[in-house]
C-alpha cells in the first residue's frame, strides 16, 4: 500500500513494501472475529535526512471497506507501542526500542 504525504514542504512516499519503510508491529496474527481487520505500525526512514516518519497501515478484508495509511506523530507511535506491548513479539518489542518509541525501563 502506498500514500504520498507532504511533510514540512517535502513530498514523501509512504510504502508498506518500500525499501525505506520498516514494519515494526502487526496485529494480523489475531484470531477470532477481528482476524479480517488488522493494523500495522511502520517507520519510514528519509533518504536525505536523519529523520523518521511513523504511520499506521489499516487493513480489511471485508467487502466495501478500504485499506488506508494514516500518518501519525512520534507521540502517537509511542502510545501505540505502549498499548500493544503485551501483544508484541520480542522482535517487535526490539523494533520499538530500536526506533526510539518505547523506553523498556518502564515495563516488566
Amino acid at each position: 500500500m502506498k500514500k504520498i504525504v507532504e511533510i514540512d514542504g517535502t513530498k514523501v512516499l509512504l510504502d508498506t513494501d518500500g525499501t525505506n519503510d520498516f514494519l515494526l508491529f502487526s496485529s494480523h496474527n489475531n484470531t477470532g472475529p477481528n482476524q479480517n481487520r488488522w493494523v500495522e505500525l511502520h517507520a519510514h526512514i528519509w533518504k536525505t535526512q536523519d529523520r523518521k516518519t511513523f504511520y499506521l497501515a489499516h487493513y480489511s478484508q471485508w467487502q466495501g471497506e478500504r485499506c488506508y495509511i494514516e500518518e501519525i506523530t512520534l507521540d502517537d507511535a509511542c502510545r501505540f507501542a505502549q498499548d500493544n506491548y503485551s501483544d508484541a513479539s520480542e522482535q517487535e518489542r526490539s523494533s520499538f526500542r530500536g526506533y526510539g518509541i518505547l523506553d523498556e525501563g518502564n515495563y516488566e
